[in-house]
């Protein structure tokens, strides 16, 4: 297979792969809500039609998100391009939410929805920051490790015990 095209498969299945796996995460976000809402009104079923329209939905807006604003849920930092993603893609969900009826036409709710949506955003872009640091130090832990050990075991050093857990947590 030509290298060029390789390439571009290889990129394009990592995006399809980020997507899916967004695309679950608001989606379960985005039924929490709706099914809170729903129970708020003594209602304790959900509609399957309902529920379509939240993951068809949501995948849309997963690749807005992916290919026009560059994973910004992904970033190492809030700036502007991140903060212009957070809009844009809570505009589709609110716009999604109004335009399937999803909360009765209740501005309220919707309203609430948008800043439940945005909220969302900003702690999954922080919960991204958390784990590239616990990753970032564990790398360090272990460059360190196997440039401690003259053999060079990589088996050896990349066996994580109960101690290097500790190490990582403090």
């Amino acid at each position: 297979m030509n290298p060029k095209v390789k390439k571009i498969l290889k990129k394009a299945l990592v995006n399809e792969i980020a997507i899916d796996f967004r695309a679950c995460v608001y989606f379960f976000c985005v039924v929490f809500f709706y099914c809170v809402v729903r129970l708020c009104d003594g209602v304790h079923s959900v509609e399957i039609l309902t529920l379509a329209e939240i993951i068809i939905s949501n995948y849309i807006i997963c690749y807005v998100q992916t290919y026009l604003f560059n994973d910004f849920d992904e970033s190492d930092r809030l700036g502007s391009s991140e903060i212009a993603g957070i809009l844009m893609c809570t505009f589709l969900y609110t716009a999604s939410s109004m335009l399937f009826d999803w909360f009765g036409g209740s501005e309220l709710i919707t309203a609430l929805f948008a800043l439940f949506i945005a909220l969302t955003y900003i702690c999954v872009i922080i919960c991204y920051i958390v784990k590239r640091k616990l990753d970032t130090k564990q790398l360090n832990m272990m460059l360190n490790n196997y440039k401690q050990n003259e053999r060079g075991d990589l088996h050896e050093q990349c066996n994580f015990n109960q101690k290097s857990d500790e190490e990582l947590r403090s």
